[in-house]
């Protein structure tokens, strides 16, 4: 609307309700009549001021010209496409750290002690963020550096808000989730016939003698092996006893070298992988006709977890790049970041929660209804604690195991 329509508009409101004699109408009345106006200045406006602040940070960004992050299993051997296009894309050379999450967040805090900050962006577990990350004050709140409009339109997001793993509920933003409303394991068909693997539906079948000695799992050595743990301790289907048992007595051989268990796996020495996450290098080697395949079974509840480091993203205090990591940080959470994770990582075994982006190679029991209500406890601000006192439990099993 021009300025003379909202002046026109203006005046005739004042008469209408100059001749009604009634304030309230000639206040509604103006209200009607300037808001298009308002509106149509202020979007153009709005948009405006982003598109500037944003070509103000990338210049910023290209001008430290390094991008340091520091990952956890998933992200450094699945995000390297994703952070090339970023790269590419920006003109921004990008580090990505090898190993497991809890090697890397070893080195960074060992580093930060003695007064050296090297890296920007954390692409690492919930579980490491809550219990070492943020308490030792090593993130800043990442709520105040969004601001990219695909990003703070909280529409696009599954519950239409963000979600964050930590108790303050602004460090750790949860951008993808695992769908587990089945359980899922691995059998070698070579050494395990398809009958005797149907006999697996409850979780106690698992505790029948005939499986003794023929199952490995992830042990508390890999992250994923404690995660995997805490999560059984809160499963309807499993709980405390089911663990105690899994972990004591049901003749579990475990490794935290997941190639030690694939390759068990696929010479069928241990020709049952029970708990199995992280699935990608399964499925890629069952397409490739090794004898191996998964058994899926029923969960009483459907739950997203935000497990493994592929789940949560967040930025470091005293980033030696602090530009680069605001701008990684919202590109990665917008369509086009959030579309390329599900598009360049094959087989992926979680899906983003924004609900604009295609699911690509999300595989499909990854993969939301639409409208259907999961439990949701990693996003649960309590949660942290009560996984603190878990993890500890735990590890006293695990420690008299080792006797």
């Amino acid at each position: 609307m021009c300025k003379n329509h909202a002046q026109e508009n203006l005046s005739r409101a004042i008469r209408v309700g100059a001749y009604n004699y009634t304030p309230l109408l000639v206040l509604v009345a103006l209200i009607l009549a300037i808001a298009p106006a308002l509106f149509a200045a202020a979007a153009p406006q709005s948009s405006a001021n982003f598109e500037a602040e944003w070509s103000k940070l990338i210049a910023a960004a290209q001008h430290e010209g390094t991008l340091s992050i520091a990952s956890g299993g998933a992200p450094s051997r699945q995000y390297r496409p994703v952070v090339d296009v970023f790269s590419k894309k920006f003109n921004i050379k990008v580090e990505v750290s090898t190993g497991n999450a809890t090697d890397t967040v070893n080195r960074v805090l060992a580093e930060r002690k003695a007064g050296r900050f090297t890296v920007d962006v954390a692409l690492i577990s919930s579980r490491e963020n809550q219990q070492r990350l943020v308490p030792s004050e090593s993130v800043v709140p990442i709520t105040p550096l969004l601001f990219h409009p695909e990003v703070v339109d909280l529409s696009a997001w599954y519950k239409k808000r963000h979600m964050y793993a930590d108790k303050f509920g602004k460090f750790t933003l949860i951008y993808h989730a695992g769908l587990e409303d089945q359980y899922e394991a691995w059998y070698n068909s070579d050494k395990i016939k398809e009958a005797e693997i149907a006999t697996l539906t409850k979780q106690t079948d698992l505790f029948d003698p005939k499986w003794k000695g023929k199952i490995a799992g992830q042990g508390l050595g890999d992250p994923s092996g404690i995660r995997q743990m805490i999560d059984s301790y809160f499963e309807p289907d499993r709980g405390p006893e089911w663990v105690r048992r899994y972990m004591l007595s049901a003749g579990v051989t475990f490794s935290d070298d997941r190639r030690i268990l694939e390759t068990w796996l696929v010479n069928g020495r241990f020709p049952l992988h029970y708990i199995a996450t992280g699935t990608e290098e399964y499925v890629a080697l069952a397409r490739k006709g090794l004898p191996i395949k998964p058994h899926y079974m029923i969960k009483k509840v459907g739950v997203l977890r935000a497990s493994g480091s592929g789940c949560c993203i967040s930025v470091f205090a005293n980033a030696p790049h602090a530009n680069a990591a605001k701008l990684f940080t919202n590109w990665f959470l917008t369509k086009e970041g959030q579309t390329l994770t599900h598009t360049l990582i094959p087989n992926l075994d979680r899906a983003s929660l924004r609900n604009d982006v295609p699911f690509g190679e999300v595989l499909p029991q990854q993969r939301r209804g639409f409208g259907k209500e999961y439990a949701f406890p990693d996003a649960d601000p309590s949660a942290g604690a009560k996984q603190e006192e878990i993890q500890k439990w735990l590890f006293k099993l695990w420690e008299s195991k080792q006797k």
